[in-house]
């Protein structure tokens, strides 16, 4: 991470504005986390989902809609999406991914992060960038450089630390 450059990069190359993006993708998760834990103080896991499924399908229907909204406002229109050319199959195979995938994994980190301090959580925030950086390599031939693999290895490192040592008193004053 942090290895890009700030002129033009070649196709496939890191930049400095992607390597940003993907310390952005982590405060806003990171700030997520917090919020969701601040919830769950009090309301259940499953109403923190709820919510959070709803605000981000809310989001992204605007995300996706809005511009059609505003087309009598625009120069260049915007053409609807392509809705009526989706097979059965593939609104099936949607619904079942939002739930299967989106709502179940949510729930599971939710319920998670409810027994866990939120500094324990935000560790593992780190693995899925490691994780598809790790996946990248193997799966698409991707290449890293030394900072990412070290980066990798702390954030393991700080995984295994947290779930292998043994679980002293809890510490008197809980920075959350």
């Amino acid at each position: 991470m942090l290895g890009g450059h700030r002129g033009p990069a070649a196709q496939g190359e890191p930049t400095l504005y992607g390597d940003l993006l993907v310390v952005l993708s982590l405060c806003v998760a990171l700030t997520w986390v917090l919020l969701s834990k601040k919830l769950m103080q009090s309301h259940s896991p499953v109403v923190v989902t709820a919510y959070t499924i709803l605000t981000g399908t809310t989001m992204l229907a605007l995300w996706i809609l809005g511009p059609m909204i505003l087309n009598p406002l625009r120069q260049t229109k915007v053409p609807p999406p392509p809705f009526t050319h989706v097979s059965t199959a593939a609104w099936i195979a949607l619904a079942v991914s939002g739930l299967a995938c989106t709502a179940t994994t949510t729930f599971l980190w939710n319920w998670g992060i409810h027994h866990v301090p939120a500094s324990r959580a935000g560790v593992f925030l780190n693995i899925e960038p490691a994780l598809g950086s790790y996946l990248g390599v193997r799966l698409l031939g991707e290449h890293l450089g030394p900072y990412a693999w070290v980066g990798g290895a702390l954030i393991l490192t700080a995984a295994i630390i947290l779930t292998t040592r043994g679980h002293d008193r809890p510490p008197d004053v809980i920075l959350e």
